[in-house]
């Protein structure tokens, strides 16, 4: 188990960073642009030019394969034995939920922000129901990753407590 410390700590500061920015554009920044309507384009597009998607995708990156890595330490490279035991459920469900809302930032969330800046970016009247539609898609996206995370920053709690 060489490394487990250090590979803790990388995965226990990356999921922080990834579960406080997630949060902080589910709940805050992504309704403040949302009730800005047009002005807020602007500030998706600087987010966009910053690379905070590449944030959130190493962030999400760094935490799933750190704590695979822990997992597969911990179970003894996925014997049946420890998986099925209560910390290998425990935090087996954990990192099912964190590794299911890497998924969904990615796929649905990252994918349609991206679409969405394009269109600012590209400039002109763009379609208000397909901004409309990629808006839900952002949203319903990452209330759903943020209750993923949610529920595997739980999971690991409950598993260290025990």
């Amino acid at each position: 188990m060489a490394w487990l410390g250090e590979i803790r700590a990388l995965h226990i500061l990356a999921a922080a960073a990834w579960f406080g920015a997630a949060t902080f554009l589910t709940l805050y920044l992504m309704p403040a642009v949302r009730q800005l309507g047009p002005q807020g384009g602007p500030v998706m597009a600087a987010l966009a030019q910053r690379r905070f998607d590449r944030f959130m995708a190493a962030s999400a990156m760094l935490t799933v394969l750190s704590g695979g890595w822990m997992y597969w330490a911990l179970t003894g490279g996925l014997q049946p034995a420890a998986i099925a035991s209560r910390d290998g459920l425990v935090y087996g469900v954990g990192g099912l939920c964190g590794l299911l809302a890497a998924v969904i930032g990615g796929v649905v969330v990252g994918r349609s922000s991206k679409q969405l800046a394009a269109l600012v970016v590209a400039g002109g009247a763009p379609d208000p129901a397909r901004i409309a539609r990629l808006q839900a898609r952002i949203r319903t996206g990452s209330r759903l990753a943020l209750m993923l995370m949610l529920v595997a920053l739980l999971a690991m709690t409950l598993a260290h407590a025990a």
